[in-house]
């Protein structure tokens, strides 16, 4: 129970923290002034001032804020000093608004470039060798005498050493002999073995399986290799939504309650699985947050938008019913999910 609230708090302090600080850093070089920066909610553990910013961490470390001078909802009694018009967040041009309300999300989807990298820097990336890991027993390879630790150097005589190619080789070769030559313990052995087309996976394969290590990788290689992965995630997360929405695969939604729960499972696993969840769910909060909803982020972007189609921004008071709708939206979903989390936790549903 302690490991799964440790691990829930430090996940959301690191997911809140960096996309308020988005949103903080823009309105800063934007010359927005920024009242606030807190960090938690609820009451004020310690703080202080600098260049006219507050600086809070507060008692409930879920949660976080950034008040800024003239956005809608956040004047009141303690910001009623007249702030100039360059340094007001409803009087600057809609581009540089709508980056800064965009940078919260996006500063979610950057940090899981980061942590993924990082991941990679320490852990190094899955390297398949050529070497043989495990035989499937009855395969043609089986029949053929392949044994794992083999070695493959070789194809028809042709000197090779790269996985993938042995593969392609393999594959291209359906119902043809191939020679293959293996390093057997220092001594070099020709099997023959013939290529069985594979339904499953629609390709020839022999029934073997490579061994996979682990290599290091420098800073750079290891960025290239987060920021793929955190663009794999975003594909697997549009196709996973498109097909639960078209009803393809059940709709699945976790709330707080299974956050949690799946915060303390991964968290057991050690630490550079607790960091991949997170930067997972980074990504997850990042994009919906981009979602056109009021009172998300993505919803004061398409205000935005509109403000931009009329010539002009929409009155407070309709601003603030939106609001109310979106709010009312989001909770709806928050109980949804909520309701789901229990039924998983209570009755494995």
């Amino acid at each position: 129970m302690l490991i799964t609230i440790v691990a829930f708090i430090f996940v959301f302090s690191v997911l809140v923290f960096f996309h308020e600080f988005g949103h903080f850093i823009s309105a800063k070089i934007s010359g927005v002034k920024v009242y606030r920066f807190a960090f938690g909610m609820g009451p004020k553990i310690f703080g202080f001032t600098k260049n006219e910013t507050e600086y809070l961490v507060c008692l409930i470390p879920i949660g976080g804020y950034v008040k800024m001078a003239g956005e809608i909802g956040q004047e009141d009694a303690d910001t009623t000093t007249e702030v100039p018009e360059d340094q007001r967040f409803d009087k600057k041009p809609l581009g540089i608004r709508a980056l800064i309300v965009a940078l919260g999300p996006f500063m979610n989807i950057f940090i899981s470039v980061v942590l993924f990298s990082l991941i990679f820097l320490v852990e190094g990336i899955p390297v398949v060798t050529n070497s043989i890991a495990s035989v499937i027993e009855g395969g043609p390879a089986d029949q053929a005498g392949f044994l794992p630790g083999d070695k493959i150097i070789a194809i028809n005589s042709a000197k090779i050493n790269d996985q993938q190619e042995i593969a392609e080789i393999i594959s291209k070769n359906v119902d043809k002999t191939l020679k293959i030559t293996v390093d057997r313990k220092g001594e070099n052995i020709d099997l023959y073995v013939v290529p069985k087309y594979e339904e499953d996976y629609q390709k020839g394969m022999i029934g073997i399986e490579f061994e996979v290590t682990k290599g290091k990788i420098n800073i750079f290689s290891a960025f290239r290799e987060g920021l793929f992965t955190t663009g794999k995630v975003i594909g697997l997360i549009f196709s996973s939504t498109t097909e639960m929405i078209s009803g393809k695969v059940p709709l699945e939604i976790a709330g707080p309650l299974g956050i949690a729960q799946m915060t303390g499972e991964v968290a057991k696993l050690g630490f550079l699985n607790l960091l991949s969840f997170t930067a997972i769910l980074s990504i997850f909060i990042g994009l919906f947050n981009l979602l056109p909803i009021p009172a998300l982020d993505g919803g004061h972007i398409l205000l935005l938008v509109i403000e931009k189609l009329r010539g002009k921004s929409l009155e407070a008071e309709r601003i603030n019913l939106i609001y109310l709708i979106g709010i009312s939206i989001i909770m709806f979903i928050f109980i949804f999910a909520t309701y789901k989390d229990i039924s998983r936790i209570l009755f494995n549903k």
